[in-house]
């Protein structure tokens, strides 16, 4: 199944079979601004808000990912994430994130457009 977004392959099935596998209900945080990190999400089903303060960057839906940027550079996160849904979401390490940077076909540019599309979202929210 290919992203129409991004013209990549769906990543949700690959982010399962590598992450653990969570769910949040509504209002649930997944993390809140300034909590240290460990791994990254993908969202499996439902939606996710999110925020830097009270400013909404964007919701975002399945397929999507989320906390990229401080497995990368293991600063603290910038955003709050809230389940607006009921969310599953993948949980992946920082070892695991690795293995698929290396492996997996097609991730690494898949990564690069998330982060690509989080920063246009958040400069057009400031």
């Amino acid at each position: 199944m290919l992203d129409t977004r991004t013209a990549m392959p769906d990543m949700r099935q690959i982010s399962r079979s590598l992450g653990t596998v969570l769910n949040f209900g509504p209002g649930d945080h997944i993390f809140r601004e300034g909590d240290s990190a460990h791994c990254m999400y993908v969202l499996l089903s439902g939606e996710v808000e999110v925020r830097r303060g009270d400013r909404i960057i964007e919701t975002i839906g399945p397929g999507q990912a989320l906390g990229i940027l401080s497995l990368l550079d293991e600063e603290n996160r910038t955003v709050t994430a809230e389940a607006v849904t009921a969310c599953e979401v993948a949980a992946i390490d920082n070892r695991k994130f690795r293995f698929a940077v290396d492996e997996v076909p097609h991730f690494a540019w898949w990564i690069m457009g998330e982060l690509a599309h989080r920063l246009r979202m958040t400069n057009a929210a400031i």
